[in-house]
């Protein structure tokens, strides 16, 4: 056989082999599609007895085997990766899966399979192999809807998590007839849904009552969701509020108490407002007198009742009397502020207390972190801090002290203190925070931080429980002791930031030039009057920079001497003695004011709802009853106010 010969007849051998190679199927599936790179990833390992599934490994049944060109892996693996249930017919010899309300049959030795009903003709034929029911690979990943690729050795089934139907109604209260209901989609996978089929989804519900909402959803696959429903309770339409008063007369005199029962009623107990119109606790002059109340629900819906009343001619008070006798505590009335000048001047005098005072109110709108003030302290003292986030980012503000000795322990007990805040009112913020602060002062209880060498720790910690967004406020009133030099450092930070690490990286914040920054000697002033009042109108000035000074202190982050103009900080306390039917009010003197009194252990605003504007204005803080009384008196001007101010004793008619 010559050299062509030998060729042509390798030609024709290698031709016949490619084409019996060419009938052979092959060992492993061929992919259909690329796999999706989310979604759940299930790969089988040929001829072995486990699997990995989304990085985990799991042991199965029988490994995966290649018969007659198919891949073979058993059902009870699929089963439990998909985590559908899985039950077996011994006398059909028929398996079925299922997954909320997917169904997949296979029977040993048949050539179809069925999925929800239709038939499918098999890949290969379905057999058992040592118990196990072995079906072929390409059969489940056609019936699941998954996507088969195959690798060197391996296959693996990628598949979209099936969605489910979770949703939500989006109105907290239903009203029969009124309310127009939606609902949200809290579907996972939502993306995977193809339709969806509601039940009871209605926007308005006619009736009261309990309802059902059912969603059920649908991928591409063709399976069901198992459904999703939510229960709840129609109200009834909702009623307007009947708005309701009475009086405990109808006829009065002019100067006459008169009672007011309030009786306003609602079907869902959900009265937001009540306004009054010519509600006085008593008229002054004859005729009738017509009172409106108006009450409004939380829908909005108002109602309105009036009442007219009788005033004769005959008179049971004066209005000044009457406002003397039955002004609340903590409101306010109006008087002639000239006579007031002509009340007899108390003297008094003072001793001031070695406890030190920082004011830490400057600059009071803060645009950033900073370092707000900062000193050594040793022995009492009182931190007063005021400031408002004018920020675009939320603010914490926190207080640090360090112990400035290397060698020896240090000590820091916090008693009486209170605070007030994030909030956007700045006079009730100031005034509630020396209110909670005088309050606290009765407790007596105090707490300990102790301090190695060199150690820094955060004290009165509540300061920084909450931030300050743009326009909040924060006030605080602290007293605090120190066993040994203890460098006190009053902070803003970032929310979030770790305090004490920022402190070596915040910048001194600059003064504003109009606001108090500093340290200043006598936090408390102990005032001794000698003798008895009530028995005449009188009057006893504070902060009249005379016989009542204004505290200097410095500045001790830039040496600036600073004048605490207003003793704002300052606790002034004295205890008097006070004849029987005694009014005690506070008139101010210098305009605006604001602050918080404490008598007789009893907390009392300045005002109770706003502030005293000007001279022509008295808040009663207490009244004495039929005896002579001793009356203690605490006080503190609130940031803001006007000084000179005048506590007054005034005798008051007998009722």
């Amino acid at each position: 056989m010559d050299s062509k010969q030998k060729k042509n007849q390798w030609l024709k051998w290698f031709t016949f082999v490619a084409l019996i190679v060419s009938l052979i199927p092959p060992l492993y599936p061929q992919a259909v599609a690329a796999a999706p790179t989310d979604g759940n990833v299930l790969t089988l390992t040929m001829n072995k007895a486990q699997v990995t599934m989304n990085g985990n490994v799991y042991k199965t049944a029988q490994p995966a085997l290649i018969i007659k060109g198919v891949t073979y892996a058993p059902l009870s693996m699929f089963t439990a990766r998909y985590g559908y249930s899985i039950s077996y017919n011994k006398s059909t010899k028929e398996v079925t899966a299922n997954r909320l309300g997917h169904e997949i049959r296979f029977k040993e030795g048949s050539s179809v399979y069925t999925g929800n009903g239709n038939k499918w003709a098999v890949s290969g034929k379905p057999y058992n192999y040592k118990g196990s029911i072995m079906i072929a690979v390409r059969d489940w990943s056609k019936a699941t809807g998954s996507t088969l690729t195959t690798g060197k050795g391996t296959l693996s089934l990628t598949w979209r998590p099936s969605p489910t139907a979770d949703f939500k109604v989006d109105q907290q209260q239903i009203y029969a007839g009124e309310t127009q209901v939606t609902y949200t989609s809290l579907s996972k996978n939502a993306d995977e849904i193809k339709s969806e089929v509601w039940t009871g989804n209605y926007s308005i519900f006619s009736e009261g009552g309990a309802y059902t909402v059912t969603r059920s959803v649908q991928d591409s696959t063709g399976k069901w969701s198992a459904p999703y429903s939510v229960s709840f309770t129609v109200l009834g339409p909702n009623q307007p509020p009947q708005a309701q008063f009475t009086t405990d007369k109808d006829i009065y005199k002019m100067g006459e108490p008169i009672i007011y029962s309030e009786q306003s009623t609602d079907d869902e107990s959900a009265i937001v407002a009540k306004d009054w119109f010519n509600k006085k606790a008593a008229f002054f002059s004859s005729g009738n007198q017509t009172i409106n109340l108006r009450v409004t629900d939380k829908h909005g819906i108002s109602s309105e009742i009036s009442k007219t009343i009788t005033i004769t001619k005959e008179v049971m008070y004066m209005e000044s009397d009457f406002n003397q006798l039955f002004t609340p505590i903590g409101e306010k009335y109006i008087i002639d502020g000239t006579k007031v000048l002509r009340m007899t001047n108390i003297p008094y005098t003072y001793n001031v207390s070695d406890r030190k005072l920082i004011a830490s109110d400057s600059p009071e709108d803060l645009t950033g972190p900073g370092i707000l003030y900062q000193d050594s302290m040793l022995g009492d003292f009182r931190v007063f801090l005021y400031h408002k986030n004018l920020s675009t980012l939320p603010l914490t503000i926190y207080m640090a002290a360090t112990n400035e000795s290397l060698t020896d322990s240090a000590t820091i007990t916090l008693g009486a203190w209170g605070k007030a805040g994030p909030d956007t009112f700045g006079t009730l913020t100031g005034k509630m925070a020396a209110i909670r602060y005088l309050d606290s002062q009765d407790s007596r209880i105090t707490s300990q931080i102790a301090l190695a060498p060199g150690e820094t720790k955060l004290i009165v910690p509540e300061l920084g429980t909450k931030a300050l967004n743009f326009g909040q406020i924060l006030s605080a009133y602290a007293d605090l002791n120190t066993s040994s030099s203890v460098k006190i450092t009053l902070f803003a930070v970032m929310t979030g930031q770790d305090p004490l690490m920022t402190i070596p990286a915040l910048p001194i914040l600059e003064r504003d030039g109009k606001h108090i920054r500093g340290t200043f000697q006598g936090a408390d002033r102990e005032v001794t009057i000698s003798q008895t009042l009530g028995g005449e109108t009188q009057r006893i000035q504070f902060g009249d920079h005379k016989n009542d000074p204004a505290l200097d202190g410095i500045d001790k982050l830039n040496g600036q001497l600073e004048n605490n103009w207003g003793n704002f900080g300052v606790v002034y306390h004295t205890v008097v003695q006070v004849k029987a039917n005694t009014l005690i009010a506070l008139n101010a003197r210098g305009g605006i004011y604001s602050g918080a009194f404490r008598v007789n252990k009893l907390n009392v605003p300045v005002t109770n709802t706003s502030m005293l504007m000007d001279k022509n204005t008295v808040c009663p803080v207490y009244r004495t009853g039929p005896n002579d009384e001793t009356v203690e008196i605490s006080f503190l001007t609130a940031l803001g106010s006007n000084l000179p101010i005048n506590i007054l004793f005034i005798p008051m008619p007998i009722s």
